[in-house]
């Protein structure tokens, strides 16, 4: 019988003590083995690596480095990567629970794929189930095309299981974006995404959360938030095109990027919203929009800034 192959789990903390307990002992509960935990804290002032050096004591599979001086989130989860050597890796946040099958499960379902994710249930603060799953919001599934990764993404970081080898393209992570948005994008270059649709992570949602899947936590208002939106939509086309388009000069990222940058200085950009509707089966895949929906999608789109600030100007 062939022997399993080492799973790492790639572990990033900064301030995390009030939930981080409940996450490790999710961890070392794993039924998976071989297994071996890589943790890299980036600077933390509470008690974090306190609890991680007491796990530690106890399991001598867990690994752990306290950065040298802030790396931020991207740079933190590039490093920790780069220190698993198991041939699967498994990213992690700090304030999660896993159930204790999760690795297993996902090993299991890899096959020819190069990277797995599943289904997560969004708990509060108190660990309180909201009754609702990514999969409400997003259509989950298998992927073999990056172009539904262009404009939305619904792999997460802390629910995917990739193999090593994608790391030779995704590193340096951009500093633009999210790791698990960028690492999704890249894995397709290699092969397949598929997917799990057991819910296997109690995903917690906090003050603190990086990412917001919620939408709750609009801090810019008005044409602030519509200038970030755009830009930090825009910036992320011209990644994903830069290194798209030395492989294909023809996938449609370079063209959704050439358009988009019409948008900071024009009232409409009809091409752009034409080329999403054209190619809205790909591009609107992961979204669980209707027919109606997706054209709105693709007509807000063509919306230029300044139409936009026109708008709020007559508000």
């Amino acid at each position: 019988m062939k022997a399993l192959p080492l799973l790492s789990i790639g572990l990033c903390t900064y301030n995390g003590g009030k939930y981080l307990r409940q996450q490790l002992e999710s961890l070392v509960s794993q039924t998976y083995r071989p297994l071996e935990i890589r943790i890299r804290d980036d600077q933390s002032t509470d008690d974090t690596f306190d609890i991680i050096r007491e796990f530690q004591a106890a399991h001598p599979f867990i690994h752990a480095i306290q950065n040298e001086e802030r790396l931020g989130l991207q740079k933190n989860f590039e490093a920790v990567f780069q220190d698993c050597t198991g041939e699967l890796i498994a990213p992690c946040d700090q304030d999660d629970i896993w159930a204790p099958n999760k690795l297993e499960n996902l090993q299991k379902s890899m096959g020819s794929h190069v990277m797995v994710y599943h289904d997560s249930e969004l708990i509060d603060e108190a660990g309180g189930p909201m009754g609702y799953r990514i999969s409400d919001r997003f259509r989950l599934g298998n992927f073999t095309l990056q172009t539904p990764f262009l404009l939305f993404n619904c792999v997460s970081g802390h629910g995917m299981l990739f193999q090593r080898k994608i790391l030779e393209l995704a590193i340096p992570i951009p500093p633009v974006g999210f790791y698990d948005h960028w690492l999704a994008l890249v894995a397709l270059e290699f092969g397949t995404i598929g997917y799990s649709p057991d819910v296997l992570v109690k995903y917690r949602q906090h003050s603190d959360n990086q990412t917001d899947i919620l939408g709750n936590k609009k801090k810019l208002t008005g044409m602030d938030r519509v200038r970030s939106r755009i830009s930090r939509e825009n910036t992320w086309l011209e990644v994903c095109s830069k290194f798209l388009e030395t492989r294909n000069p023809s996938h449609p990222a370079i063209q959704l990027n050439q358009l988009a940058k019409k948008r900071e200085s024009s009232y409409f950009t009809f091409g752009l919203g034409w080329e999403i509707w054209q190619r809205r089966r790909e591009i609107l895949d992961i979204v669980p929009y209707s027919t109606f929906a997706k054209l709105a999608f693709s007509f807000r789109y063509s919306l230029g800034l300044k139409t936009k600030q026109l708008f709020y100007a007559i508000r």
